[in-house]
């Protein structure tokens, strides 16, 4: 085949001249290496022109850019050519046309980590260092900006302009007493998406609608010259989305010459344009989703547990298995192992009830739960591989306190770690999981001067179905169950029955039911079991000395939660609401410019990059995961362990953000098409850019893929991982497109690890931040 030939093949939806068949290069090759640049770079995120559309396309990505005469795949290439892929399809573009077929994505792209920032002009060097804490290190005697940085890290600076150290500040300066940037709603359509969609599906609105901007812009003349056509589709075509679109003169010139008459475009010419145009929009701001969820990244690793992660100290030993510190090889990522013993005669567990806790672990994704990454299997046992929590379980923490004599915790340390409970079983329920073994050695501490917590051991928890409102399989631990569960009709109210017997736990050391102890003379296990039964039925919750040192609020909400009537006691939801938990409400942390801009790149991502960042964030413990849970719990307002889409937009508003905007963000996030955002599908874009840039995580990643271990992937080993049920079909549809971005597979159809690294670190467009605020 000649070059030619190939060229087509290779450009897909692209028009017009690729590159000459190889018999020409003598003739062209001194006028190629006069304008031989080493402008583009490999992997570099560009503008291309596309003939056929008449416009310039967004998010193409430089495949090959060679700085000197080569052969690629076969065929002679001339330094200064440029190979890009978009949307549209591949092409190789010749030096001579390289200026005016690419151009560089204006404002530039953002490096992976946050950049140097200059000293302020006159200040030595010590200066910096004796700024007092929070205040900006340029010496301007205003505070930083607040929350967290692009690359995750606080913000050491008041605003952009003053970093870069010529003097002044930007309106959204962290020591401004300017106006927030908030947008103010005026004519802007809220729902950008909708609005094309419904547009460009009725063909008698486009066609009013269309004649209406030529209407606008020719006046009585009823036709668009080259310069108001411009002006129509730059300006006016969507003017209702608070959106303008740059249209070059020369594009304009062409749609005239092309598609008009007499030099001028008619309305019906105009209309077929301006179809043609929004439907490019809708492709590139709204691609088809490739639906991608976490619970299906949970799943059995072929290899040896010892192949994958270093095995560290044994933390601890039960009846069924042991549970030791583990490292990830790769990303060096820290975890734990909890090594479970197959049943053997009357020692062990059953793999299925083994696997059904792993599979209900893996369908609860919430800051708030003990997440599982996959797991392990030999002859002998299945190996959880989870996140660590090195503060140990509650259960100790309250037993230093009343037993060992340490100083108690404060009341805000309970009323913390009682509102992550009520938010996880809050996310449980509606999930329809009842988790029926709630206690404190089921709940860790993540560390050791924190009071954060995560809800593990869901060995025993069930799923109800949609319509089902009881459960009749008795299961838990005796001193936590509710009266209920005696009478065989488990509902989701008896986890908060269980989680108020956790607060008397913490506020007394003791358990407000309970039946003699040690057993006396003559009695059995038996007695004291019915006892108990009798008690936490009948009686009321025991007094204790330790509980007039809690506020009233604290001990209302205790008493609420150990109501014997189930309809009297209030569910999780409601139990947040309770004034406690107000009167010791501390500020969260704001979406702070630098995450909202991390969200606002992750929206103009491939589909499968979208995917590969969130099962890294699904990977990852990244030390700013505990302000990110907090941003994540103080937005999601209705407790459901997720960001309602219609009030998440709400929030990207007031940071200053376009419709537009907003709209491709929440688009972007919802991988799993939900209408929610969950927990890692938010952790996802806030991490994307940081991520970018740490190779051992993107490494990590690529491992998943390569099951072989051979350094390669195939689009079956992605199909593997993404293509599953209901959604099988569309991945192995749009698979092939997608893989485009990641350069040319070998000859064997695999690619290298170095092309997938390559690829996940590319350098990513974002907003300016000063253009964005921090909402709180």
């Amino acid at each position: 085949m000649g070059w030619r030939g190939r060229a087509q093949l290779m450009e897909g939806a692209f028009q017009g001249r690729a590159c000459l068949p190889l018999g020409a290069w003598a003739q062209h090759l001194e006028g190629s290496k006069a304008m031989a640049t080493q402008s583009y770079v490999k992997g570099e995120v560009v503008e291309v022109w596309s003939n056929s559309l008449k416009s310039w396309i967004s998010d193409a990505v430089v495949l090959e850019a060679p700085d000197r005469d080569c052969v690629i795949d076969g065929y002679a290439i001339p330094a200064g050519a440029v190979k890009v892929t978009s949307f549209a399809g591949t092409k190789w573009i010749l030096p001579d046309q390289v200026p005016s077929a690419l151009r560089k994505v204006q404002g530039g792209d953002v490096p992976p980590s946050e950049p140097h920032l200059p000293p302020l002009p006159g200040a030595k060097p010590a200066e910096a260092a004796k700024q007092k804490p929070g205040m900006c290190k340029m010496g301007c005697g205003r505070p930083v900006q607040p929350g967290l940085t692009r690359g995750m890290k606080a913000f050491d600076t008041c605003c952009k302009k003053c970093a870069q150290g010529k003097g002044g500040h930007d309106a959204n300066c962290g020591g401004s007493t300017a106006k927030p940037l908030a947008r103010s709603i005026t004519t802007e359509i809220e729902d950008p998406q909708t609005w094309l969609l419904d547009l460009l599906s009725s063909a008698d609105s486009f066609n009013k609608y269309s004649s209406k901007i030529v209407a606008t812009v020719s006046g009585d003349a009823g036709t668009l010259s080259a310069a108001q056509a411009q002006d129509a589709v730059s300006k006016h075509l969507l003017r209702p989305i608070g959106t303008t679109l740059p249209v070059e003169m020369r594009a304009a010139e062409d749609w005239v010459s092309r598609h008009g008459k007499d030099g001028v475009l008619d309305v019906p010419a105009f209309t077929k344009l301006a179809h043609q145009i929004l439907q490019d929009r809708v492709r590139t701001w709204f691609p088809e989703k490739l639906v991608a969820k976490t619970h299906s990244f949970v799943r059995q690793n072929p290899a040896r547990v010892e192949a994958v992660y270093e095995v560290g100290k044994l933390l601890g030993e039960g009846s069924f298995g042991k549970v030791y510190t583990v490292q990830h090889r790769i990303s060096g990522e820290s975890r734990v192992c909890k090594k479970i013993a197959k049943l053997k005669g009357k020692e062990g567990m059953k793999v299925e009830e083994i696997l059904q806790e792993i599979e209900s672990m893996a369908t609860l994704d919430h800051p708030n739960v003990i997440k599982v990454y996959e797991y392990f299997q030999d002859r002998d046992s299945v190996s959880q591989i989870m996140e660590p929590c090195y503060g140990g379980e509650l259960q100790d923490r309250i037993n230093e306190v009343f037993q060992k004599g340490k100083p108690c915790y404060s009341e805000e340390f309970v009323c913390d770690v009682m509102k992550q409970t009520f938010r996880a079983l809050a996310f449980m329920h509606s999930h329809n999981f009842m988790h029926k073994d709630l206690k404190p050695q089921n709940i860790m501490l993540v560390s050791k001067d924190s009071a954060s917590i995560k809800v593990i051991d869901f060995g025993l928890a069930e799923l109800f179905e949609p319509d089902q409102k009881h459960s009749d399989a008795f299961g838990g631990t005796l001193l936590y169950m509710a009266p209920e569960v005696f009478r065989l009709k488990l509902e989701f109210k008896s986890d908060i029955w269980s989680a108020g017997v956790i607060h008397y736990n913490l506020m007394t050391g003791d358990y407000p039911f309970m039946a003699a102890w040690p057993l006396p003379k003559g009695k059995t296990m038996e007695w004291w079991q019915t006892e108990l039964t009798r008690s936490i039925c009948e009686d009321s919750f025991r007094d204790n000395k330790h509980l007039k040192t809690w506020t009233p609020e604290s001990r209302d909400l205790m008493r609420q939660t150990l109501e014997k009537s189930v309809s009297k006691r209030p569910d999780a939801a409601a139990c947040l609401e309770h004034a406690w938990f107000k009167k010791h409400e501390t500020a969260p942390p704001p979406l702070s410019v630098g995450i909202t801009q991390c969200l606002d790149a992750y929206a103009g991502q491939p589909e499968l990059k979208k995917a590969v960042f969130l099962l890294i964030a699904h990977m990852c413990t990244a030390p700013a995961l505990s302000e990110l849970r907090a941003i994540f719990t103080h937005f999601d307002t209705l407790n459901q362990g997720c960001l309602v889409s219609s009030d998440f937009r709400d929030v990207l508003y007031k940071s200053g953000m376009s419709p537009l905007q907003v709209e491709r963000i929440v688009h972007a996030l919802d991988q799993d098409r939900s209408g929610t955002v969950t927990w890692t599908e938010f952790i996802a874009g806030a991490l994307c850019v940081s991520v970018c840039g740490n190779k051992r995580l993107v490494e990590a990643a690529f491992a998943v893929f390569d099951k072989d271990a051979d350094g390669k992937v195939s689009q079956s080993d992605f199909e593997d991982m993404f293509a599953k049920g209901d959604v099988e079909a569309l991945w192995r549809k749009h698979l092939p497109r997608e893989l485009q971005f990641m350069g040319d597979a070998g000859a064997d159809g695999k690619y290298l690890k170095e092309q997938f690294v390559q690829y996940m670190g590319r350098r990513m467009q974002v907003t300016s931040g000063d253009a964005l605020a921090a909402v709180k």
